[in-house]
């Protein structure tokens, strides 16, 4: 029997997130990587990537790295992915402009993920036409991918992907834990929720880091000593805490009676911190809703 050659891996858009994800896949793993970006100034980077002095380790290119010049026709396989990277602005006019029988094999239907935020699979299908089939996963990473420490929500239609339990998620899985962690959601809307508490989390901790290093300067620390103080604190807490079933009990536990923890929870209770918390996550969660479609 033949062996099936490598899939090949398609992306669309190469900004932030898709940079970030290209650069931890195993590029290997695949047969051929294809680059498909406007942006002249993001392409003269990549060319320089080409260069045997480029030392840009975002930009570091493998041998089987492509970058598309002109579009010419492309012949793809049911196994390979295309990686949808651009804007949600952007989303409609490259499904059905770039993603055409002009430009690929239509009697094929790779894998495709969107990462653009807010657009159902539903609007996808639509604007994909022949290429929807249920093949179609939306993903919601976090600015954290490009640390590899993302934590990423995943959808695709549950009769095929099977909650990522199937082999084909397996395959989506493993594209997405190679920048974190991953959740695949049972409903499409979940991920109003993953985008509320994890897609948007990265800026409410850093708010939070910004108070607190602000306030350390203000004690008379140097900033790149409050920094420190402040990044690995919050390191710590999010590395012990996601062992801690109860939280509150925790709290209590290290606030000692009359001592300086319990002075700080005080005021946060005074001030209604976790209703504000509350508040906010909800805020971003209609925001979600209201931009899907």
């Amino acid at each position: 029997m033949a062996k099936r050659k490598k899939r090949d891996f398609y992306f669309f858009g190469f900004g932030n997130m898709a940079q970030a994800i290209y650069q931890r896949i195993d590029k290997e793993a695949f047969g051929d990587i294809y680059i498909f970006e406007k942006s002249n100034e993001i392409k003269e980077e990549l060319h320089k990537a080409r260069g045997v002095s480029n030392k840009n380790e975002n930009f570091k290119l493998s041998p089987n790295t492509i970058i598309v010049k002109d579009q010419e026709y492309f012949y793809v396989s049911n196994f390979d992915i295309f990686l949808l990277a651009v804007k949600p602005s952007d989303i409609e006019a490259l499904c059905k402009t770039q993603l055409t029988k002009e430009f690929f094999d239509m009697d094929k239907q790779p894998f495709i993920i969107s990462i653009a935020a807010g657009v159902t699979t539903r609007s996808l299908d639509e604007y994909l036409g022949d290429y929807g089939a249920g093949k179609l996963i939306r993903a919601m990473p976090n600015l954290c991918a490009k640390k590899g420490l993302a934590m990423t929500g995943l959808y695709g239609e549950p009769y095929y992907f099977e909650g990522g339990t199937s082999s084909e998620g397996k395959l989506i899985s493993e594209i997405f834990k190679s920048i974190g962690k991953v959740l695949w959601v049972d409903k499409e809307s979940d991920l109003d929720s993953v985008t509320a508490i994890s897609g948007s989390g990265p800026a409410y901790i850093y708010f939070i880091m910004n108070a607190m290093i602000e306030t350390a300067e203000e004690l008379g620390i140097e900033k790149s000593v409050a920094q420190k103080l402040v990044a690995q604190t919050i390191v710590g807490a999010g590395e012990t805490g996601k062992n801690i079933d109860n939280l509150k009990n925790e709290i209590i536990k290290v606030s000692s009676k009359g001592g300086t923890t319990e002075k700080a929870i005080n005021i946060f209770k005074q001030k209604k911190l976790d209703t504000i918390i509350k508040q906010a996550v909800k805020a971003a969660h209609k925001r979600s809703k209201e931009l899907s479609r």
